[in-house]
């Protein structure tokens, strides 16, 4: 009997880990930490939406300038380029 109770406590243990490494999965994704991440540097994710699997819209901040990129499975497009003349200043 004493073999089945540490086969049982193994599983279980297995069944939590593997809970636990999804319910993190779930969260980063849900969430978008890359977005949330990645606001110090040069380049920025300002926003991401995806609008179905495999495809979504990202605007990207780069120094002055946005980008409107479209992503697919095919690729990434650049639908739209702003140029900032003056940058934003955070007050």
């Amino acid at each position: 009997m004493p073999e089945y109770a540490e086969l049982l406590k193994l599983a279980a243990s297995f069944v939590v880990v593997v809970v636990i490494i999804y319910a993190v999965y779930y969260l980063l994704n849900r969430f978008n930490a890359a977005a949330y991440l990645n606001k110090k540097g040069k380049i920025q994710i300002e926003e991401m939406h995806f609008l179905s699997k495999g495809k979504g819209l990202c605007l990207v901040k780069i120094r002055d300038d946005k980008l409107l990129l479209a992503l697919d499975e095919k690729g990434i497009t650049v639908l739209k380029e702003w140029k900032d003349a003056a940058p934003e200043t955070d007050v």
